[in-house]
């Protein structure tokens, strides 16, 4: 990847001050890359056995999580795509902008669900400082908060279709907090209520078009049909939706990513997932 750390005008000549910034452009881009890493090896090393339960979950293996099965198989999922966020960032970060802002977002709503339901914050804050920090020195700048210039009218009636039930879902699980069940004790309902929002956020960052947000929009649609297939396969665990719920999730999710295709091959070669410039506005 290629990026141009020093951008000056024509009439400037070359010196110290050119170097330095070159210096400063080059140690930014390391210490991002380094903190990418830092992140992928902190969840490999303390976090593996979580991940690993989105896929375990489904066979004789899961039986061992009992009552909190769904619980913790979303959980898995909604941290896989915060990891996937990150990940992507260490090939091409201007093209993957939009990633970089749901890894953000998903961990910021991880450490709230965390912190209101009395779970392990201490197993959180080292990733929203490592994600937080990620943002900060981005080779994009201050355009990685971009909200995109090619928004999707059609990801965006999706998300306004799903936001009553899905915030409905999450009103009631935050609700259920309160029960002090064995599911509120470990904080799982919060976590829940943040997977809910998280959706809607998720495709929100799709429809608004930033660099990347295609795969977000698979993120998106993959979340959903996660959620609903779980359900669909474990209708008697607390925080089943239903049957008629669960369908209801996976033909959006399907539904969301179909629209997000057809967006994509209606523009030309060059208009698609164009990339953002180092620090500088898009053109």
């Amino acid at each position: 990847m290629s990026i141009d750390t020093n951008t000056r005008s024509s009439g400037d000549a070359p010196g110290a001050s050119g170097d330095a910034a070159t210096a400063f452009g080059r140690a930014r881009l390391y210490a991002f890359y380094l903190l990418a890493v830092v992140t992928l090896v902190m969840a490999a090393v303390f976090i593996s056995e979580l991940l690993s339960f989105a896929v375990v979950g489904w066979g004789a293996g899961g039986d061992v999580l009992a009552e909190h099965r769904l619980h913790l198989m979303v959980i898995a999922a909604n941290v896989w795509i915060l990891i996937l966020g990150v990940a992507s960032q260490l090939y091409r970060p201007l093209k993957r902008v939009a990633l970089m802002q749901v890894a953000f977002a998903v961990t910021t709503l991880v450490l709230v669900g965390t912190v209101v339901g009395g779970g392990p914050v201490e197993e959180v804050v080292p990733f929203f400082v490592l994600t937080g920090l990620m943002m900060l020195f981005h080779p994009a700048g201050r355009d990685v908060v971009s909200v995109g210039d090619d928004y999707s009218p059609a990801l965006l009636g999706l998300v306004a279709v799903a936001a009553l039930p899905v915030l409905a879902f999450a009103g009631n699980q935050f609700g259920l907090q309160a029960t002090g069940d064995v599911h509120a004790v470990a904080g799982h309902y919060m976590e829940m209520a943040a997977m809910a929002i998280g959706l809607l956020l998720l495709g929100l960052v799709a429809a608004a078009g930033a660099p990347g947000h295609r795969v977000v929009a698979w993120l998106t649609g993959g979340l959903a049909v996660y959620f609903g297939a779980v359900s669909l396969a474990f209708p008697t665990q607390v925080s089943s939706v239903g049957t008629m719920w669960a369908i209801a999730l996976v033909a959006w999710g399907l539904a969301f990513v179909a629209a997000s295709e057809l967006r994509t091959s209606g523009r030309t070669a060059v208009a698609r997932e164009r990339p953002l410039s180092a620090g500088q506005p898009r053109v």
